[in-house]
């Protein structure tokens, strides 16, 4: 997922991006994947660039939306093996398109993956043009199964869509950060309604961040108006339901009494948790870590794990990942110039950071 980025003729101008985490997996038994106890690693694969990464208990492989490639890779972290990269023609060859919000559905193998378009992250929402894609893809299959153009619903007049969730029924809900809105895109990809829509005309107004679902409740993070390059916040965290016919949103409360949440990304329910345990990716600071007693009605700020990890990925953290009982927070870095004839820079080694121990203090 992405926030601000700068490019001028393939030269990153501004380092402003937004962190990112992803979607829950409440299966914690998983007999077919042999454990996995590696700590920090990192995967060697030429223009890497992950936004979000998701674990597949069934394939037991790791699939991870290539920022600047708009595509998703394929790792096995058991085996330390890159596999075959999933492209998506008409996407993957245009450079103002990125791939950011990734979510699996576990049971069916399919991703939903977010394609946004470079302008409003480039503008802090002020160009809201370019072409946004819902697109799911069988990886029992390995086919793309169909796409839904969301810029036909909003016809531009907002935009900075960045992150899914998928609910029992296989609706997906795509947010929407300039300003804060909220897509339901159907099973078959064929009706977009507009859940939440924009209450306010200023596509400046950074909004919703990340996304995630606890049973029929779907829960999302948002910036409330803190532009996303400043570290200190007052963000919110709300409550939709899913059955509902258009989103009606409930503010979760946040304790303890006065607390205040920096400007997130992305937000993860790791499964190992059983859900009661939300990431928060917080913009140059860290991870934030919230647990829940009563369903995500309120929540508690336990704590934070600090990004102090080596100064090339430190302030950004685009996302966090589980897999198997591991907690790892993706390292992030921007292109610099570009390569000639590509979409990103000459980078090639991308590190996972193991924070599971951290995280684990916090929760005792």
């Amino acid at each position: 997922m992405m926030t601000s980025l700068s490019f001028q003729v393939g030269i990153v101008v501004s380092l402003l991006f937004r962190p990112i985490l992803g979607h829950s997996l409440f299966n914690r038994g998983n007999t077919h994947c042999p454990p996995f106890n590696n700590g920090t690693f990192s995967i060697h694969q030429f223009q890497l660039y992950p936004d979000m990464a998701r674990y597949d208990p069934h394939s037991c492989l790791l699939y991870i939306s290539s920022l600047f490639n708009g595509t998703i890779a394929t790792f096995s972290p058991h085996t330390n093996t890159t596999l075959p990269t999933i492209t998506f023609p008409g996407i993957t060859e245009i450079f103002d398109l990125h791939a950011s919000g990734l979510h699996l559905s576990p049971s069916t193998g399919i991703l939903s993956l977010v394609i946004d378009a470079q302008p409003a992250f480039l503008t802090g929402g002020a160009n809201a043009s370019g072409d946004y894609f819902l697109v799911k893809y069988s990886t029992r299959s390995n086919r793309e199964l169909w796409r839904a153009n969301l810029t036909s619903v909003t016809e531009a007049k907002w935009s900075g869509f960045q992150d899914v969730a998928v609910d029992k029924r296989g609706n997906s809900y795509v947010i929407g950060t300039y300003p804060s809105s909220i897509l339901k895109v159907d099973k078959s990809g064929k009706k977009i309604t507009v859940w939440v829509p924009p209450k306010t005309r200023n596509t400046t107004v950074h909004g919703f961040t990340g996304v995630e679902t606890f049973g029929e409740a779907l829960l999302v993070v948002d910036s409330n108006g803190v532009p996303e390059e400043l570290s200190e916040g007052d963000s919110l965290l709300w409550r939709f339901d899913m059955r509902d016919e258009r989103g009606r949103g409930e503010l979760v409360k946040l304790k303890p009494e006065g607390v205040k949440l920096g400007v997130p990304d992305a937000i993860l329910l790791p499964g190992k948790y059983g859900g009661k345990v939300m990431l928060v990716a917080l913009n140059y600071v860290g991870i934030a870590v919230m647990r829940s007693g009563d369903g995500w009605k309120s929540a508690e700020l336990v704590g934070t794990v600090k990004s102090d990890f080596p100064a090339f990925f430190q302030r950004i953290i685009p996302s966090a990942v589980q897999i198997g009982e591991k907690i790892f927070m993706v390292g992030q870095s921007f292109p610099g110039e570009i390569v000639p004839g590509t979409k990103g820079g000459n980078q090639s080694d991308f590190p996972f950071f193991d924070i599971t121990a951290e995280v684990d203090a916090l929760l005792v």
